[in-house]
């Protein structure tokens, strides 16, 4: 509904602006009028075409209405505080006061039209409220794709208003000037070069008013939105407490000051560098990865310059639930500074690999030690979080692959079939690892596969399974119980940063497996095949998609059995052209803001709290919280079937999911959208605990740069 609604709302201020603009136009010509005939003419399209205008704008508010009623209110408060008043004032004027008046205009029979119906027509406010019925009409459809106003204040609501002002301006002078010479008796010059003449002055001088009103908002754009040369990501004018009870950020004292940095064992605060979990006992694993250039060949032979861990693409570390890990991250060459980041991986806060965050930037010749236990079994990845959005697009990222200290399940083949984007000479190609062509597997009838499938390109794949059934038995490397067979007609879809664990049971025929539409045979994949590879493998379209919310069992925990929540936090999910850092972009906003002038959410530790994410953007956005997995509970204001559980959780336009989770992981924690490009233009926020006090600064002097 919300994008039927968005695509019906664009289409419609379109063409209101371009009906309104020609109205302006025909209504600018009436008393250019030589005869009753021309004049009957304008008025009857004026009249006619107003009319029905203003009932199609009656039904586009009416249909705003609807989407309240079933979509809630926060998908459309910022088109009815900004674009409704914008809008229905020219209309209430035309109805109340233009239509009467050229109503008025009655064919006198006789030739010319009389100097008082002259007057009448050339009245500023018929032409006026026409061009300013156009201007909001556009500037509405604008707002919608460009600018989608979310949680606007009055400063926000007033620069529409002020824009139509400034741009209706110098038409409004020649148009009294014009009819005050009416009013004086005096004839209009009709001559048709005299008309062009005063249309091109008018556009020229309107043009460079709004030039004017451009410069000013870029000025203050690129002077307002420049980032901080050195912050410690507490900003504490701006904190969200989700309407729980105060916390040690907004009790009175000052949590920065060195005194109580110096004496935070005794208030009970603590350093983001003293989490690091207990990490006393020997490693039982050990691990070196070593950030590198590397010229890479992918299956096809395309050559991609890459930046690798250890020299290859996507590396796998493997481990025992319960072990010890170390991992000693060096850096060879990237000039820029790398970290490793454990995505989904719930480590203490000082490993979380968060430049300017939990540690400092791992420059070149450098080194850093992540360690900790391995209390998650499942699939997971890592990569790194400087500039990720450039970083990971090149290749810096890997596989951490937990497996059960005493495993229930034994599987005959194991797959880790992670999906990328690698930028080639020739565009960009899809690769499961540097696998950019279908793969052949011979496998054994009877015998279990399982299929470990990582996105971690920026936009959701869709991948389809064929020629079996199969289960799908780990969303975000949390297990699924009692998961059901589905077919092989079913496709999954998964956003960046998420996996799911994929078995079944190899039969007597191939089985297909590959990313992307049945009909693009472009994309990579892998056959599995008993004896004989098959000649050319055909994939049919799917007939389902996998939904998780009406999969295997509820997960039953201390969030699905409560009704109540400590804190409550909503993220309005949009789009706005704006500045960021002093460069004009296409923005991706939380609550209207982009990062840091969104607040910060601030936990107590204990603290049972409930986030609402409300995408009223025009694409989807992959939501991943740092240090927690969160438990779903509603889709559409709807309870879901089966709560699961996940760490990245992909929001489709005009959707909206509660979600859930304890706060038992002390620290400060990112908490954005894993589309890196989003993240790199401000879909950002942080989660704090109230007594964790900063470590580290982020920003272009220390050059910790995350996103």
């Amino acid at each position: 509904m919300f994008m039927f609604g968005m695509i019906v709302s664009i289409i419609f201020t379109v063409s209101m602006a371009l009906f309104w603009g020609i109205a302006g136009i025909t209504a600018a010509g009436l008393p250019y009028s030589m005869t009753n005939q021309s004049l009957k003419k304008k008025r009857t399209f004026l009249l006619r075409g107003a009319r029905t205008a203003i009932l199609l704008c009656a039904v586009w508010y009416a249909t705003m209405i609807l989407q309240i009623i079933l979509g809630g209110w926060l998908f459309v408060e910022g088109m009815v505080k900004t674009l409704i008043p914008l809008t229905v004032i020219p209309l209430c004027y035309i109805a109340i006061k233009v239509l009467p008046r050229l109503k008025s205009l009655q064919d006198s029979g006789g030739e010319p039209p009389t100097q008082a119906a002259l007057q009448t027509a050339a009245q500023p406010g018929i032409v006026l409220s026409f061009y300013a019925a156009s201007l909001t009409s556009g500037i509405s459809a604008f707002s919608l794709f460009f600018f989608q106003s979310v949680l606007p204040g009055p400063v926000e609501i007033a620069q529409r208003f002020i824009l139509v002002a400034l741009l209706l301006l110098v038409p409004a002078i020649f148009l009294r000037r014009r009819y005050l010479k009416l009013v004086r008796g005096e004839q209009l010059r009709r001559g048709l070069a005299f008309r062009l003449l005063n249309f091109i002055i008018t556009v020229i001088l309107t043009a460079a008013l709004a030039l004017i009103f451009l410069v000013a908002n870029v000025i203050v754009g690129v002077n307002t939105t420049k980032l901080p040369e050195a912050s410690d990501m507490m900003d504490h004018s701006l904190i969200d407490e989700g309407g729980g009870v105060p916390t040690l950020m907004s009790m009175g004292s000052d949590h920065h000051s060195h005194q109580q940095q110096t004496d935070h064992h005794q208030s009970g605060t603590v350093e983001v560098a003293a989490l690091t979990g207990d990490i006393s006992a020997p490693a039982d694993v050990k691990f070196e990865l070593v950030a590198q250039r590397k010229e890479i060949t992918l299956a096809s032979g395309a050559v991609i310059d890459a930046w690798t861990y250890n020299g290859e693409i996507a590396p796998e570390l493997r481990v025992k639930h319960g072990d010890m890990i170390e991992v000693k991250l060096v850096n060879k060459d990237i000039d820029s500074g790398v970290t490793i980041h454990w995505h989904g991986y719930n480590v203490p806060n000082a490993m979380d690999g968060v430049p300017g965050m939990t540690q400092n930037i791992v420059g070149p010749g450098e080194s850093f030690i992540y360690k900790f236990r391995a209390e998650q079994e499942g699939s997971y990845w890592f990569h790194s979080h400087q500039q990720a959005s450039e970083q990971v697009r090149k290749g810096l990222f890997g596989t951490l692959i937990v497996e059960p200290e005493q495993e229930s399940e034994v599987y005959d083949e194991q797959l880790t079939l992670i999906n990328h984007r690698w930028d080639t000479d020739q565009g960009y190609t899809k690769a499961f690892g540097s696998h950019d062509e279908l793969q052949w597997k011979q496998v054994n009838p009877g015998e279990t596969v399982k299929l470990r499938i990582m996105n971690s390109h920026n936009i959701s794949e869709k991948y389809l399974l064929q020629g079996t059934d199969f289960q799908i038995t780990a969303i975000d490397g949390m297990r699924i119980q009692d998961p059901q067979p589905l077919s092989g007609q079913t496709a999954f879809r998964l956003g960046s940063g998420g996996r799911y664990d994929v078995t079944f049971t190899m039969p007597d025929q191939p089985v297909l497996f590959k990313l992307g539409n049945a009909n693009d045979e472009s994309d990579p994949g892998v056959i599995f095949y008993t004896e004989t590879p098959p000649d050319k493998p055909v994939f049919k379209a799917e007939s389902a998609l996998f939904d998780p919310s009406n999969y295997g069992k509820p997960v039953v925990n201390v969030v699905t059995e409560t009704n109540k929540f400590d804190r409550e936090f909503e993220m309005i999910l949009g789009n706005k052209m704006g500045f960021y850092n002093g460069m004009f972009n296409f923005l991706w906003t939380i609550n209207g803001e982009v990062y840091p002038r969104v607040p910060s959410f601030v936990v107590k530790e204990g603290d049972r709290v409930k986030t609402t994410f409300i995408n009223k953007s025009l694409t989807e956005h992959p939501m991943h919280l740092h240090g927690h997995h969160m438990t779903v509970l509603k889709k559409n204001n709807e309870k879901v079937n089966t709560p699961w559980l996940t760490d990245t959780l992909n929001v489709l336009p005009g959707e909206s999911y509660e979600v859930a989770f304890i706060a038992d992981n002390p620290g400060m924690w990112m908490d954005h959208c894993h589309n890196l490009d989003h993240a790199a233009t401000g879909m950002i926020l942080h989660l704090m605990y109230d007594n964790v006090l900063p470590s580290y600064e982020v920003g272009t002097r220390s050059g910790n740069l995350p996103d």
